[in-house]
């Protein structure tokens, strides 16, 4: 495993000291205290320096939680925390937050790859879309009912929290190694964030659909069921005219990620594809005289 050099931990945990206001605390130390706090909600989380760059954590509550608890809760913190590239330890006691590591920065990528793949399947958000995440439109405006079906959506997805926590956070390493690898991590974040609002925005689109034709005829089934059907061309469109395209292997291959404008202009092509039966009879087509054949224009 490579992490960065850090100064060995005391074993006794040195709480700071701070005279008057607080001072701004450094990036790093900003997302950590983030990601715990999520980790352990409604405990206020105290965070310190470790010359020369690591952090430790620790529970700042005025009655402490109990051992076993807190040992829970610290390793909580230790794999979310790790899941952004640092290297962690715990116990009972604290959290430490050390240097970047390789084997941490290496699950992010893979993690970061799966979620990509993930994300590329929009089957499943627009079904919660148009099923308006339980809101009614008679109990509420349209516009409420269409914001509460993105922010529960938006829950679902779960990378946006995780990635609003890194927001402005500039990650870097003075082991050329370790650079490369966060290069890579915040280039895969630029990729699933722009797939989450994607599927942010087709949620937005379609509950305001449902909305809308709700408010025609008073039809809330009819209404889910129309925009469902009318979504479904652009929601499958990449296995339309992808449908020779590799499956994904072992090795995190396959098909390329597909926006959702991508997805709505394919479907929107009337030519898109070869039909099925010119492609099982091909002797059928045959080109006109005087013009190139078809054989030169596929090359």
């Amino acid at each position: 495993m490579s992490i960065e050099p850090r100064a060995k931990v005391a074993p006794e945990r040195v709480l700071p000291v701070w005279e008057g206001s607080v001072p701004a605390a450094p990036a790093h130390t900003r997302v950590v205290r983030g990601i715990c706090a999520r980790v352990a909600p409604g405990m206020d989380i105290g965070v310190g320096e470790l010359p020369p760059g690591g952090l430790q954590v620790w529970i700042d509550t005025p009655v402490p939680p109990a051992r076993q608890e807190a040992w829970v809760l610290y390793h909580r913190m230790a794999r979310e925390v790790s899941l952004v590239g640092w290297h962690c330890e715990a116990d009972q006691d604290r959290l430490l937050v050390l240097g970047w590591s390789a084997a941490c920065l290496h699950n992010r990528v893979r993690l970061l790859q799966s979620g990509l793949r993930r994300l590329s399947d929009f089957e499943h958000t627009a079904q919660r879309a148009v099923q308006l995440e339980g809101q009614s439109p008679d109990d509420q405006p349209a516009a409420q009912v269409v914001a509460a079906t993105c922010a529960s959506i938006e829950r679902r997805l779960r990378w946006p929290e995780r990635l609003a926590e890194l927001d402005g956070f500039e990650r870097s390493s003075g082991l050329p190694h370790l650079q490369l690898l966060l290069a890579q991590v915040i280039g895969l974040e630029a990729k699933v964030a722009k797939a989450c609002e994607e599927h942010l925005v087709m949620a937005r689109v379609l509950a305001r659909s449902v909305c809308e034709q709700y408010a025609r005829h008073s039809d809330l089934r009819r209404a889910q069921r129309d925009v469902l059907a009318e979504s479904g061309r652009w929601v499958h469109a990449s296995s339309m005219i992808r449908g020779s395209a590799a499956r994904p292997n072992s090795t995190g291959g396959g098909r390329p990620h597909m926006g959702l404008a991508e997805r709505r202009i394919a479907a929107s092509v009337i030519n898109h594809g070869v039909p099925e039966l010119a492609r099982a009879t091909p002797a059928a087509v045959t080109p006109r005289a005087g013009h190139p054949g078809h054989e030169e224009n596929a090359r």
